[in-house]
C-alpha cells in the first residue's frame, strides 16, 4: 500500500513539472523571447501596422510589483523566411513604476520586415 502511495506521489510531482506546451504560431506569445528569467514584466496586447511601407509595432507591458521595476528589450526584424532582414539592435533599458502599464514602440529599420521578434531581458 506504501508503494502505491509512493508511487502517485512521484506521478503527480513529475506532472507538475511538465513543459507547458509552446505558444500558437501567430500568436503575441509566440512573438516575445524571454532572455533568461522574466521576472515581474507581462507582456500584453501587440498591435502590428504597416505605415509608408514600414512595419510599426506597439507592445503593451505592465509591472506586476509594487516597487519599480527595469528591463532591456530589443526587436528583431525578420523576413519572410523568418530570418534577420536587418542588423541587430541594441538593448533598450526601461524603468517602470510600481504596478504602472505602459507601451513600447518600435518601427523596422526596412520595409523588407514582414515579422519581428521582442527579446526581454530583466536583472
Amino acid at each position: 500500500m506504501r508503494f502505491k502511495f509512493l508511487t502517485v506521489v512521484a506521478l503527480a510531482l513529475l506532472a507538475g513539472c511538465a513543459t507547458p506546451p509552446p505558444p500558437e504560431p501567430g500568436s503575441a506569445a509566440s512573438k516575445v523571447v524571454a532572455m533568461g528569467p522574466q521576472k515581474h514584466i507581462v507582456v500584453g496586447a501587440m498591435r502590428v501596422a504597416r505605415e509608408n511601407g514600414f512595419m510599426t509595432v506597439n507592445v503593451q507591458l505592465s509591472n506586476t510589483l509594487n516597487s519599480n521595476k527595469t528591463f532591456y528589450y530589443r526587436f528583431a526584424w525578420l523576413g519572410p523566411e523568418g530570418f534577420p532582414v536587418a542588423e541587430e539592435e541594441v538593448w533598450k533599458s526601461q524603468m517602470m513604476y510600481g504596478a504602472q502599464t505602459s507601451f513600447i514602440q518600435a518601427i523596422a529599420p526596412t520595409a523588407k520586415a514582414v515579422d519581428f521578434r521582442l527579446e526581454i531581458k530583466t536583472p
